[in-house]
């Protein structure tokens, strides 16, 4: 009878230590899981922050003046890259003194196509002008 108590006793601990092991390899495993969702939480409060900063940075915009010489036309517009060939988008304004149309438009900085349009419809002969902003 003794042996077999024995017997009962020491597998008894060798149960208690398997489950012991066990447990501390589970309690890392769903402490894991719940740091995730935390650290998760973390990101995404840190993520618009970082969305923010790309706005601040813009391109700035240049003022860039137009001239066209049409000292016959009533109306003048350039149309280009830049407000996608609209034709009366931008238009220009006769200075009386000089007879030349003009217009400061806002750009950011690159490199656009244009060409004039006098009375809505004759647009410049020739190849588009390059502006280089």
């Amino acid at each position: 009878m003794a042996k077999t108590t024995t017997t009962k006793a020491t597998k008894a601990p060798a149960k208690k230590c398997a489950t012991k092991a066990a447990a501390p390899k589970a309690a890392p495993k769903a402490a894991a899981k719940a740091a995730k969702p935390v650290a998760e939480k973390k990101t995404a409060a840190k993520a618009p922050a970082k969305k923010a900063a790309p706005k601040a940075a813009a391109p700035k915009k240049v003022a860039v003046e137009f001239v066209a010489d049409c000292p016959l036309a009533t109306t003048v517009s350039v149309a280009g890259t830049f407000n996608n060939w609209a034709v009366d988008k931008d238009m220009l304004k006769k200075d009386k003194k000089s007879g030349l149309w003009t217009a400061k438009i806002s750009l950011a900085a690159g490199d656009y196509e244009y060409k004039f349009v006098c009375d809505g419809k004759n647009w410049d002969a020739g190849d588009n002008k390059i502006k280089h902003v």
